[in-house]
């Protein structure tokens, strides 16, 4: 009877633990025969697939990020059978010029996996290359309350990239999560999530970096249960001029200039019935 008892003893205690791992782990099986491709842009031909892509609109006086977007072929170039996503530095107003296209309106998607393998060919102090996500439908209106999810963004010449979760708390504040995973810049990486109910899983080269799921804070306000549009781009700070605070820091030098994320494929899966 004891022998029995300790068995039984030693077998709870495996549950427990294999339970309390659980959010360190996928919950699927990260493998491509679990998914059916539903989008995918191979960046074939002279152009961006304006079946999928728009350009960003161009906002003066926007945000950090989109604040010197502007429409131009050479910032969003299709070339080789890559995306060139880039920042250049005007010199007669001394001031950048970046690209940035989005899936709004034309591609969103609720739950699933998304995969982006992508470089940087150019990089420099101010230089924020990014692939995000937005809500296409908001749970709660405005940011950071309909949610974003930040699937690699990279600053200057780090040699780690941030994966980052924005939303807002009870109070409607803005929490955020997020983790730094080291890439090696100059080769292509992989970069992606797993979209579940309650859960988003973050990925960087097939390896989970991080799990985002409605606890504490994020519980109380979690907008993700909805399906969320695309975005490619590579924003560049300024040198001070407009008194922004850009998340990089301010441009030191525009040596290396145009700065460029170039952009093998995006691709994104449904789970199969």
């Amino acid at each position: 009877m004891n022998s029995v008892l300790c068995q039984l003893g030693m077998l709870l205690l495996l549950c427990v633990a294999l339970q309390s791992c659980s959010v360190s782990k996928p919950i699927k099986e990260n493998s491509i025969e679990a998914y059916q491709l539903v989008f995918e842009d191979q960046f074939d031909g002279t152009a961006y697939n304006t079946q999928f892509w728009t350009s960003l609109p161009q906002r003066e006086n926007g945000s950090p990020w989109n604040r010197y977007v502007v429409k131009d072929a050479e910032l969003a170039e299709v070339k080789d059978g890559k995306l060139h996503i880039r920042a250049r530095w005007n010199e007669e107003t001394n001031l950048p010029e970046t690209g940035a296209i989005q899936t709004k309106d034309k591609f969103s998607f609720k739950y699933g996996k998304i995969e982006v393998r992508a470089k940087f060919n150019s990089a420099s102090q101010g230089g924020w290359p990014a692939i995000w996500l937005m809500p296409q439908n908001d749970v709660y209106a405005g940011w950071p309350n309909g949610g974003e999810i930040d699937i690699m963004e990279r600053l200057n010449n780090d040699n780690f990239v941030h994966q980052v979760v924005h939303q807002s708390d009870g109070n409607a504040k803005h929490i955020s999560k997020g983790e730094t995973p080291a890439i090696t810049p100059t080769e292509y990486n992989t970069y992606g999530i797993l979209k579940l109910p309650n859960r988003i899983e973050f990925y960087v080269n097939n390896k989970l970096t991080m799990v985002h799921e409605p606890t504490d804070d994020f519980e109380k306000r979690w907008p993700f249960e909805t399906d969320y549009y695309i975005i490619l781009n590579h924003a560049s700070a300024d040198k001070g001029q407009s008194g922004i605070n850009f998340w990089p820091g301010l441009v030191t030098s525009t040596q290396n200039f145009p700065l460029e994320m170039a952009i093998d494929y995006v691709k994104v899966w449904e789970f199969k019935d």
